[in-house]
Formats: structure tokens, sequence, C-alpha cells
């Protein structure tokens, strides 16, 4: 009966989903072409960049693995400063025709400290850009990859929220968590062609199910990237589509809607 109850849920939600903007998560953005602004004129509804800290005090450059370090860009040049400057011609908005709020989901690689004290003395600087407390349409910065214990969430400023990776909170946590993202492969093989076998679509739908009975969004990485992928996610429920192709997903489902 739970799990009919679960599966309900998943419809409901994902009935009113589908009336409303599809959020596409642009994944690894910095290895686009054009970083930011591509998955930007996408208008997606969320952007991942990871992050190393450095020897150079203050910096935060922009990588995936300590390889990519030399002449790796920073932060602020890369993701900070292009923000900035659009809330300033947008008059305190991600997009001046629109309310739609954007995500800045930044991925941690090295240690959390002293990244995320960095990353915050940086986002302090512009308060009407990255401090919904400020401006109620302000970039939200998630924080996911290496983060604090989730009992030291509360602690950090309001322009700091994290990505969750369980099912179990306290509703003090859960204030902190913007959303909750899995690893796709701990709960299915699916390759994204082959019709999805009966037992993991049930499992995705129970976790789906869930997290939404937290009232937060879930992700999946890891996952299969392709239209029968995206579309399937999206009839399931899945609130962030994770892509490495944000162009051609949006797309897809501007046309899905047609």
């Amino acid at each position: 009966m739970k799990f009919l109850i679960n599966i309900g849920l998943v419809l409901l939600f994902s009935s009113m989903v589908s009336a409303q903007r599809i959020l596409i998560h642009s994944h690894n953005d910095y290895w686009r072409t054009q970083p930011f602004y591509l998955a930007y004129s996408q208008r997606v509804a969320s952007i991942e960049v990871d992050i190393f800290a450095t020897e150079n005090a203050g910096e935060l450059l922009v990588a995936h693995d300590k390889e990519e370090l030399p002449g790796a860009p920073t932060i602020d040049d890369a993701y900070l400063q292009p923000l900035v400057n659009i809330f300033q011609q947008n008059a305190g908005r991600a997009w001046k025709d629109s309310d739609d709020l954007l995500i800045l989901l930044v991925d941690i690689k090295s240690s959390y400290d002293p990244a995320l004290y960095i990353l915050i003395e940086k986002l302090k600087q512009y308060p009407e850009v990255f401090d919904p407390e400020v401006n109620p349409f302000s970039v939200r910065v998630v924080i996911s990859g290496n983060r604090p214990s989730v009992n030291r969430f509360i602690y950090y400023p309001s322009m700091i929220q994290f990505d969750g990776d369980k099912t179990s909170y306290t509703p003090e946590q859960l204030e902190k968590i913007s959303m909750i993202s899995f690893n796709f492969r701990n709960f299915s093989r699916w390759n994204g062609r082959a019709p999805m076998p009966e037992e993991e679509r049930e499992r995705l739908l129970k976790v789906i199910a869930d997290v939404h009975a937290l009232g937060k969004p879930i992700r999946f990485w890891g996952a299969p990237d392709g239209p029968t992928a995206w579309e399937a996610f999206h009839t399931m429920g899945v609130d962030y589509i994770n892509t490495d192709r944000p162009e051609e997903c949006t797309i897809f489902f501007k046309n899905l809607k047609k």
C-alpha cells in the first residue's frame, strides 16, 4: 500500500511538473565550448562548476581534476563576474523578462575548508546577486562535492545551500538543502536506449517519491544522457534533468511541448 501511495505521489508531482518550466541542469558546465554563456542562453535552471582551492590566497580555480589546474580560469572570471554583470543589466534578476531562478551548483573538489570559506567571502561582496534574504530572485548557490558535516549546514549564511545525498534529514537540516542528488547507477544499469527493466523503474520511482515526500527536488547524475532518457526521467517526475548537452536538451523539450 505504501508503495502504491508513493507511486501516486510521483504521478501527481509529474503532472504538476509537466505544466511548468523544464528544469535542466548543465552538468560539468565548464567543459562546454562557451562555459556559462551557452547554458545561460538556453535558460537552464542549474549550472554546475567544479572548483579547487589553491595555495594562492583567495583563489578558486575551475577544473574537474588537478591535472586541469594549469591554465584553468578562476571562478570569479568564469562564473561569478558574468552573473554579477547579468544581474546588473536585468535589474536584479537572472533574466529580464522572467522571475525564474538560477542555481549555481558548486562542486568542491578540494577540501571544503578553506574552499567554502573563500567562496562565501566572494559571494558576500555581491549580496544583491547571491543572497536570497537581500534579493528573492538571487542566484541560489548550492554546494556539492566535498561538504561539511550535515550537522553544520545550519551554521552557514543564507547565501549558501547544500546538495543532499540521502533521504534522512532533520527538518532543520532540510531548510539548508536545495535539492537531493543521487548516482543513477546506485539504482539502475539502464543504458537509456532499450526499455527500462520494470524492477529498476519501480526502484527509481520509489526514491523519487521518497525525495518528493521531503518537499525537495531530485537529480540523478551519472545517468543516460539522450532524448529517450530525458523524456523518461521527465515523465517519471525527475525534477532536474542532468545533461552534458544543454543546448540539445533544451531544444528537445521545446519540441516535446509542441
